[in-house]
């Protein structure tokens, strides 16, 4: 405020009192003030650009004082007046200097410069600056207050003619929009240009370098700030450039106002271009100068580009050449020719002048300023660029001043930066840059300079790629940077090729250019020079193949990766650049690059024209249909360009009618029609033609039917319907004249559009002009082009009606709402227009190839009715578009760039097809390199199948195979195996070409083959992933019509690779059985297609031939693979099942030695025969002959173990216990032949002699041949056979049968009908055999039956003996080598105890028996399903003869056998499924178990095991012996016999387990009571009861009195004498008058009590005498023989008891005696015949006198003389009636015994015949068939595998020969190998030319040689001789020599 004040005062004191000094302080300070508000240095960094300039920074007059300026003038006047008189000091000077920079801040408000303007101030100034200038020139230095003159009058003169100091923002790069500057600049002064002309004619100025900027300054403003006049009527111009496109350029007036030009066409004439080329000629001018010069140079060339050449003083060309000659003047010079490292000259004058080192960089860089951005379109210019020689002066730089001894990096940067702008703005440019080979000769150039720095290498890179409009203009620059790549540093190559990847794969544009240029190629090149690059850089440029490949690769680029490929280990990156390879392939399908030929319409002036579519006829109203397959790229700076609306068909009439086609920025499609006064339009609201992918677009407009009806409207993209719509549009019958695809093109204009289109700018004087016209259209425009709806933008109201999705605009509003017209700004493959009634189908099914529609048989005529025109790249020919409809009547024109993308899949046909990925797979399988991944992979995946773990089971139940997506893609890339199949799935991806070649060339077959051989690490998860997904890829098109050879190929590959289990076995477990589930669930899917070749004889021979012992894998995991490959056998027999199958499992099964694998089928098919999912069919087929009984040798053949014949019965099990079958057709399963209606069990058991079948077996043998139909045969030789066997064994054997004997009605008798079913049961109680003979007595002893009667021959009861042991079949153990046991345990209490429970419990059975054949009698009529009622029953009566039994031995139990229970072990080893025995149900199974319960003696541990054998045994003999034998029969008695005979031989030979007396004695016993049961129920008057008590009694007498055993404790008991006793009782032998003689009887019956009265038992002899006392008693008998006979039996039983002192026998039997001395008294006369016999009546005395009496002589006498006659005499008839009878009965019996062994060991015999033919045999048979089989397929697999490794020899003379892909370039593509036979002629390849050649060459003299050499070449084949080289000629002629008959093939 003090300021103000002070300044106020001191313009008073001015005023008041006109003292200069005043005025001069006022401004002094007037000057510092406003300095620190307004920047008056315009050189400093902080002065305001362009844009910050404000037009009231400075002052306004109307607050100055009014006297200023005119004071201001005053003194200016005055310091001219002191200058011309030479008295201007530099006081002076400064005080001048401050006046002009008042003036300065005066003009800073621009309303003030008008009234500056007024007063001259500048003539005045300009005289006083040009005296002072002369003055200053004459000096060394500039002074200080000269410098700011000159700075103050161009600062004055700047913020005149330049107000907004556009020329300082220009120096700064900073260009002004001058659309928006309002002010205009006012004519410049006619002394200024002079005044500068002038003062640049002294050369001393160039010695001050400030003085000459700041003039030059005042120009440049000048200059500068006319661009404002030049910019509005340019921009009039462009906006109309429709209009005066045809219109003159001079300045008539119309278009040009030729005023407003003046200063800056005054600034830029001859004069001051002069002065502008003299500075930049000179290296002495100062850098600064240049700087400033170079920029005003600049400035006029920009200029000079705006204006009309009629302003012109100077031409362009002129100007270009001008700086050319610069150019060439300062590279002329001399001074850095010699090797001083001075940069600072001296001249010849004396003062010093410095050299400008920057001069030629900073010369060379202002070709950038001539073409800055926003100057102009650069078309002037680079029209006069191309006329001068500047691109030849540019490109020469770097040679010309290579052997400057200067820094040459500026200058070669500042070089190519100026290249790099010329191509960039100049297209023509570019073009003559490629000519002539001036870019090799440039870069040629640059590499002989030393290491270039990166700002050189970015400058190079820059002439090549414009980063701004993201185009690559010059391709061959990145050809000959990855040329000059190997000579870098490491930095540098590093970053060139991160400058490289991007500039080449920017975009799709900068894709397609670098693609046909053959950047591929060069790259290559590059890496094969692979170590002078850096790792990164290497993948930089693997990189750049890949993504430029992925766009398009022709064969000589595929064919040099190829040849980095086959370097191997030499190229470090080989596996990169290999999974870069497969890359290119993946990228290939994924549709982005469906278009393989396209128009890239991206220029504003591209598009297709079709000039004769005013020859399209239309029938009433407008319709038609486009189709056309478009790829749309991204809009770049959208925001600042504006919306606008991409067309893509226009269709107008020459009224401005017709419709249009375009894209909006948004993606929506809109379809326009125009009326003449309506902008109707729709739109789809789709965003997907944005996504940079390839689309198609359909529009139909079809007319309507009939009138005033609508139009219909349908948008179709990719053929899915997105708008339907209707829309009213009046038919007009006017033509098309305007048809455009893709193009810009302008309606004609209307002469009111004309007359509205702008008058003409306002004059310099008209200051709101600017103002005005830069406020209203911008915001216009904002206006309309927000989006809120204002009166242009809404529709317009009218009365048509409209659907919602019709929009109307008023006429000319389009651009407004929608944007200006733009081209297409995309790709273009192709477009169709037809007529409306065309049929979209037939346009949709064509797909791309349009031109298919009109290659079918069609009509001409309907053709051409119905299509208009067709378009496509590929019939393109100097910018003509072929019409390819037939007739092409409207042939278009093209101005656009024709593309052609070539896929990898097309490109390696030209390179030998898929044929040539087969060296990789070769390299790989044949490296022994550790690491397996292609990239950086753990090294967990190399791991070796040894150290690799078994995964739990959780890790892999739930396998699945992932999507091909992404991720899963990268990592199979990743992998080099995996990558090499995912690289043949895409290559024969839907390309049937490739498919055929692969199919042809039997390329799966080879790759197979090297998979069998490729290292187990490779093949990991991705691998098998791949290998799967391309099966899938086959399979997806496997049903499409064109599919034939898809199907052949599939095949192919289920056959060599995914079948092929050569491949799969030698992997890891893990992968292995990946596979087999993923082929498990692939059958499934088509079960019917793989039967026929992958069914189950593949599957039995896959695990036959590799998992039946597999060495690479454990135990567990091959079980699991084969349960794998077993459940895909079990899936087809459930579906189907043919004989075919059937027999292929049962050959399996007969030629599998593996258990586990034999086990594993077994139990598969057991499961599968008992689910639900079996088929009826396999059931039948299994039960044909020669099928599943053939299982039966399993148990035959004794290699087997027990786990294969337990799975085998139980396989056979389920078999017949299915219900699927009825009973008869089991039998064949059940060995029964039908022929001879026998079982065959008997031959089959002599298969197995000894025994050697497990328990589990025979139980369950035992059980079936007990069940539903029961085998009794075949029973009993399976009891003869266990005789052999465990204890155990026996004993549940033995249950089962007496089970079976009580609870089967007929079993009894159906076993007592078997052939020596006595000796087979018997069997069972057989210890051991005995091996040491005894001598015949003592074997005769051991029988109680005269042997001397029995048998004549002795020799052959041997030969019996071995018969009934079977001798051909005795057991070789050596414990049976031992001795008989000596003698039988002693009996002690518990054995009495013992034999007490057993009689109780023979009671008990008897009467079980009685009561079970009432309940088999009552329910025989009964089904089967209700015998559990009868089970229940014996259940109960069972339980409780256990209770009973309990309680009779409680606390007397004996030590049993610690060993399992033969039960229990039966249901452990054997399920209830498995052994059951019928169909009818489990349920009676399980009560048959129970029902044994009753017979378990062991379960209470009261029985040892042997004493329940002998039990159960002895009941089964008995039940067969009493209930089986009918009594009918005629020799039933001598069957019956035969069971107690066979126990007599048994024992023979063997030791049994109990004495066979006892076993006699046992069932016997039994037998007595049921022969008393019998009496008791049917009377005693039964004939057949009684005939059976008769023998029965003899039986008994036999064992008892006849028998010779000395043991009578084993031959007599007191139930048996109980029993026969009662049994006596009830046959009333002594009953008188009985019709019947039983004296027989009589006679046994007094033997057996005689034989039973000194028995050692008291008990019998108690029983025997008191019986024999009664009879004595009660029987009225005088027959003095029998008397006799009893007499002296008694007395030799007494004396016996005298003797050995036995007073209890004695006193039993002395009441017999005393009666029958009482019997005998009359009938011997004892009175008078033995007076002195005690008395019989003196009671108890008699007892002891009589025992003194019969020691006398006299009794002695007596019974010697009268009673032994009479005892012989009836001891003889005793003999003959009883003896002989009973000794001839046994005879009979052993007879019997041993036909019957005989005639069961010829049965036998006859039965193993009968078997071996039908099971034996066959089995051995489909063994044979079976080997048969194995070796021809190894046969055929051996011949295939060999034509195999042939084709691959065959293919690899190709790859690797001189025309292959993979040729070395060594001469080794042909060589001898070890003589062979010649080589026939082939015609299937060419190599087999040079083949023949030498064939025929080896079979003639040497002689001829060489004539023949070069004549069979030509004749054969004429292109070889030049292929051929002729030292490869020699080379053969030198190995010739090594033998004839030498053939030479291709490695």
């Amino acid at each position: 405020m003090d300021n103000k004040k002070d300044i106020y005062n001191l313009w008073v004191q001015y005023t008041t009192k006109n003292d200069e000094t005043y005025f001069r302080e006022f401004v002094a300070r007037f000057v510092d003030i406003w300095r620190s508000q307004l920047q008056l240095d315009f050189q400093a960094a902080n002065c305001p650009l362009w844009h910050e300039v404000q037009p009231d920074n400075g002052p306004h007059l109307g607050r100055l004082p009014d006297e200023l300026l005119p004071a201001i003038g005053k003194f200016i006047i005055v310091a001219r007046d002191a200058c011309e008189t030479d008295t201007l000091d530099d006081q002076g000077i400064e005080q001048v200097a401050i006046l002009i920079d008042c003036l300065v801040i005066v003009c800073r408000h621009f309303d003030n410069i008008l009234s500056i303007i007024k007063y001259e101030y500048k003539p005045n100034l300009i005289a006083i600056l040009t005296k002072v200038f002369a003055q200053q020139m004459e000096q060394r230095r500039a002074t200080l207050a000269m410098s700011h003159l000159f700075r103050s009058f161009s600062s004055f003169l700047e913020v005149m003619y330049d107000p907004y100091l556009t020329w300082r923002s220009f120096l700064r790069g900073q260009l002004a929009d001058y659309a928006r500057l309002p002010y205009k600049p006012h004519a410049v002064h006619v002394e200024i240009v002079p005044f500068i002309y002038d003062c640049f004619q002294n050369e001393a100025l160039l010695g001050f370098a400030d003085i000459g900027e700041s003039l030059l300054h005042v120009l440049g403003a000048i200059i500068c700030g006319s661009q404002k006049t030049l910019n509005l009527n340019s921009t009039y111009r462009n906006t109309n450039a429709l209009i005066s496109a045809n219109a003159p350029r001079s300045g008539d007036g119309q278009l040009l106002n030729c005023d407003n030009l003046r200063n800056g066409m005054r600034a830029i004439c001859p004069a001051t271009v002069s002065i502008i080329m003299r500075i930049l000629q000179l290296w002495e001018s100062a850098g600064s100068l240049r700087h400033v010069a170079l920029n005003c140079y600049a400035l006029m060339v920009i200029v000079l580009q705006k204006s009309s050449p009629e302003e012109r003083q100077i031409d362009l060309f002129t100007l270009i050449q001008l700086y050319c000659d610069a150019l060439q003047q300062l590279l002329a010079t001399t001074h850095f020719d010699s090797g001083a490292a001075s940069f600072d000259i001296t001249s010849d004058t004396d003062s010093d002048v410095a050299i400008d080192m920057g001069a030629l960089s900073a010369s060379v860089a202002a070709v950038q300023l001539f073409l800055a951005p926003g100057a102009a379109t650069g078309a002037a210019v680079s029209e006069a660029i191309g006329e001068t020689n500047l691109l030849e002066l540019l490109i020469g730089l770097p040679q010309v001043i290579q052997p400057w001894h200067i820094a040459h990096t500026s200058a070669l940067s500042s070089t190519m930066d100026a290249l790099a702008a010329l191509t960039h703005s100049a297209p023509l440019c570019a073009e003559q840059l490629r000519l002539a080979g001036r870019i090799d000769r440039l870069f040629g150039s640059l590499r002989d300079f030393e290491a270039p720095t990166t700002a050189l290498l970015d400058a190079c890179f820059s002439l090549g790629y414009n980063a701004e409009q993201r185009v690559l203009v010059l391709p061959e620059v990145m050809l000959q940077l990855l040329q000059w790549l190997p000579a870098l540093q490491e930095a540098e190559q590093l970053h060139v090729s991160v400058l490289l990847l991007k500039g080449c794969t920017d975009n799709y544009g900068t894709k397609t250019v670098a693609c046909g240029s053959r950047v591929v190629k060069a790259v290559c090149a590059c890496l094969l020079q692979s170590e002078l690059l850096v790792e990164a850089c290497a993948q930089n440029l693997i990189k750049l193949i890949e993504e430029l490949s992925k766009l398009s690769i022709v064969p000589v680029e595929l064919k040099c990766i190829f040849a980095l490929l086959r370097r191997g280990a030499e190229f470090a990156q080989c596996k990169q650049l290999q999974q870069t390879l497969v890359v290119i392939a993946l990228q290939s399908l994924r549709g982005s690059n469906c278009c393989a030929q396209y128009f890239a319409i991206e220029q504003p002036a591209d598009g297709i024209l079709v000039p004769d579519i005013k020859n399209w006829t239309l029938s009433g109203a407008y319709g038609f249909i486009l189709h056309m397959l478009v790829r749309f790229t991204a809009q770049q700076d959208q925001t600042q360009s504006g919306s606008t609306r991409r067309m893509l068909l226009t269709l107008h009439t020459a009224s401005g009618c017709g419709f249009e086609v375009f894209v909006q920025p948004n993606g929506h499609v809109v379809v326009a029609a125009l009326t003449r006064r309506e902008y109707l339009t729709t739109a789809t609201a789709t965003k997907t033609l944005l996504d940079g992918q390839w689309h198609y677009l359909t529009v139909a407009i079809t007319p309507p039917k009939r009138p005033f009806s609508y139009s219909q409207i349908n948008i179709y993209v990719d053929f899915v319907q997105k708008l339907s719509a209707t829309l009213k549009v009046q038919p007009v019958n006017e033509p098309f004249s305007v048809c455009g695809i893709g193009a810009v093109l302008a309606a004609p204009p209307k002469q009111s559009d004309v007359a509205k289109g702008g008058s003409l700018p306002r004059s310099s004087s008209q200051e709101s002009g600017p103002a005005y016209k830069g406020m209203l259209p911008s915001l216009l425009e904002r206006t309309l082009s927000t989006n809120v709806s204002n009166y242009f933008t809404l529709p317009l109201r009218t009365q048509t009606a409209f659907d919602p999705n019709v929009k109307n605009f008023p006429i000319g509003m389009q651009d407004t709402v929608f944007g200006e017209q733009a081209c297409l700004q995309g790709h273009l493959g192709g477009v169709l227009l037809a007529e409306p009634t065309t049929s979209l189908k037939t346009i949709f099914d064509a797909g791309m190839n349009f031109s298919s529609i009109f290659s079918q048989d069609n009509d001409l005529l309907e053709l051409n009715s119905r299509f208009v025109f067709c378009y496509a790249p590929n019939a393109v020919w100097h910018g003509s578009c072929q019409d390819l409809i037939p007739g092409g009547r409207f042939p278009g024109r093209i101005s656009a760039q024709h593309c052609k993308t070539v896929k990898i899949q097309d490109t390696i046909n030209s390179i030998g097809g898929i044929n040539a990925m087969l060296p990789m797979l070769h390299r790989l399988v044949k490296e022994q390199e550790s690491d397996v991944s292609i990239g950086s992979v753990s090294d967990d995946s190399a791991t070796s199948p040894s150290s690799l773990r078994t995964p739990i089971a959780e890790e892999f139940t739930d396998w699945e195979m992932l999507s091909s997506n992404s991720y899963t893609e990268w990592k199979m890339i990743q992998h080099p195996l995996a990558s090499l199949l995912c690289l043949l799935r895409y290559l024969t991806h839907e390309h049937e070409n490739n498919q055929q070649q692969l199919l042809s060339s039997e390329c799966l077959a080879i790759i197979g083959t090297m998979l069998q051989r490729c290292p187990p690490p490779y093949f990991d998860v991705n691998a098998l992933m791949a290998t799967h997904l391309l099966m899938e890829s086959l399979q997806g098109h496997k049903s499409t019509p064109a599919a034939g050879n898809n199907a052949q190929l599939l095949d192919a590959l289920y056959e060599h690779i995914v079948f092929d289990f050569a491949i799969w076995s030698r992997l890891q477990f893990q992968i292995t059985l990946g596979h087999a589930q993923y082929l498990s669930a692939m059958i499934k899917n088509d079960r019917k297609y793989f039967r026929r070749r992958y069914g189950v004889q593949f599957m039995l021979d896959v695990v036959r031939q590799y998992y039946s012992t597999p060495d690479n894998i454990c135990s567990d995991d091959a079980r699991t693979i084969r349960a794998t490959l077993f459940g895909i056998v079990r899936f087809y027999l459930q579906k189907d099942v043919n004989i075919k199958e059937v027999n292929a499992i049962v050959a399996f099964l007969a030629s599998v030695r593996q258990e586990l694998v034999l086990v594993e089928l077994l139990e598969m098919m057991t499961n599968y025969v008992r689910g639900k999912n079996c088929k009826d069919q396999m059931v039948l087929l299994l039960h044909e002959p020669q099928s599943a009984n053939l299982i039966y040798n399993f148990f035959v053949d004794k290699s087997y173990n027990s786990d294969i014949q337990e799975a085998a019965i139980r396989f056979l099990g389920a078999l017949l216990a299915t219900s699927r079958v009825h009973q008869k057709y089991k039998q064949v399963l059940r060995l029964y032949d039908p022929s001879s209606d026998q079982s065959m069990f008997p031959g089959f058991f002599s298969f197995i002699t000894p025994m050697s079948l497990s328990s589990t077996i025979l139980f369950y043998l035992v059980d079936e041949m007990l069940g539903a139909q029961p085998d009794y045969g075949g029973l009993m030789f399976v009891v003869y056979h266990v005789s052999s066997c465990d204890l155990q064994v026996k004993l549940e054997i033995a249950r089962r049968l007496l089970q079976t004997t009580f609870v089967k009605q007929q079993s009894t008798a159906a076993i007592a009908r078997q052939t020596g079913w006595q000796e087979s049961i018997a069997r069972l109680l057989i210890r051991k055999p005995i091996t040491c003979v005894p001598p015949d007595e003592e074997r005769r002893r051991s029988f109680g039956i005269n042997m001397d009667v029995l048998l004549e021959d002795n020799t052959s009861f041997l030969a019996q003996a071995d018969l009934i042991t079977f001798s051909d079949q005795e057991i070789n153990l050596a414990q049976l080598q031992q001795q008989q046991a000596q003698s039988q345990e002693e009996h002690s209490d518990s054995g009495l105890i013992l034999n007490e429970l057993q009689a109780s419990v023979s009671e008990a059975a008897t009467v079980i028996e009685s009561e079970i054949k009432e309940l088999a009698e009552s329910v025989s009529g009964a089904v089967v399903d209700n015998v559990n009622s009868v089970f229940s029953v014996i259940r109960q009566k069972t339980h409780d003869i256990q209770d009973t039994f309990e309680s009779l031995t409680q606390g007397n139990s004996t030590e049993t056998d610690n060993t399992p229970t033969a039960s229990l072990h039966r249901e452990e080893s054997l399920s209830s499924e498995s052994s059951t025995q019928s169909p009818h149900g489990p349920a009676k199974k399980s009560d048959s178990m129970e029902s044994t319960s009753a017979f378990d003696f062991m379960a209470e541990g009261d029985v040892d095991t042997e004493e329940q054998l002998v039990y159960l045994v002895s009941n089964t003999l008995f039940n067969v012996f009493w209930r089986g034998i009918a009594n009918d029969h005629p020799h039933c008695w001598q069957e019956r016999g035969q069971v107690l005979g066979c126990i007599n031989l048994l024992a023979l030979n063997n030791e049994l387990i109990t004495s066979h007396l006892s076993l006699r004695l046992r069932i016997l016993e039994m037998a007595v009571q049921a022969s008393l049961f019998d009496l008791s129920e049917h009377g005693s008057q039964t004939h057949i009861n009684q005939e059976n008590a008769s023998n029965i009694l003899r039986m008994v007498y036999e064992l008892v009195v006849l028998g010779s055993n000395e043991d009578e404790s084993k031959k007599c008991s007191t139930k048996l004498l109980d029993g026969v006793l009662a049994l006596l009782d009830a046959l009333m032998i002594f009953q008188q008058g009985s019709s019947e003689d039983w004296s027989d009887m009589i006679r046994l019956y007094l033997g057996l009590l005689l034989k039973c009265s000194h028995h050692p038992n008291p008990g019998i002899v108690a029983m025997a005498t008191a019986k024999l006392h009664a009879i004595l008693q009660s029987r009225a008998t005088e027959d003095p023989a029998e008397l006799s006979y009893l007499l002296y039996s008694i007395n030799r039983a007494l004396d016996n008891a005298i003797e050995v002192g036995n007073p209890e026998e004695y006193s039993f039997l002395m009441p017999v005696m005393k009666a029958l001395l009482e019997k005998c008294r009359s009938a011997f006369n004892l009175d008078t015949t033995l007076p002195d016999l005690p008395s019989t009546s003196s009671g108890p005395v008699f007892f002891n006198d009589f025992q003194m009496y019969s020691t006398s002589k006299k009794w002695r006498n007596f019974m010697e003389r009268m009673v032994k006659p009479l005892y012989d005499r009836y001891q003889r008839e005793i003999e003959l009636n009883l003896w002989e009878p009973i000794n001839r009965f046994w005879a009979e019996c052993y007879e019997a015994c041993k036909a019957a062994s005989k005639q069961r060991a010829s049965f036998q015999a006859a039965n193993r015949r009968v078997f071996q033919q039908k099971i034996y045999m066959p089995w051995k048979v489909r063994q044979v068939e079976e080997m048969q089989r194995l070796q021809n397929a190894a046969l055929q697999h051996k011949t295939n595998d060999s034509h195999i490794r042939k084709k691959w020899k065959t293919a690899k003379r190709f790859l690797y020969g001189p025309r292959g892909p993979w040729f070395t370039g060594h001469g080794t593509w042909i060589r001898s190998r070890a003589p062979e036979r010649a080589l026939a002629l082939t015609t299937e390849n060419l190599f087999d030319v040079p083949r023949i050649w030498i064939k025929r060459q080896t079979l003639l003299p040497s002689c001829q040689l060489g004539d023949l050499e070069r004549g069979s070449i030509s004749c054969c084949c004429p292109g070889v001789q030049s292929k051929c080289k002729f030292r490869e000629l020699e080379l053969y002629k030198s190995r010739r020599s090594f033998g004839h008959g030498m053939s030479v093939h291709f490695c």
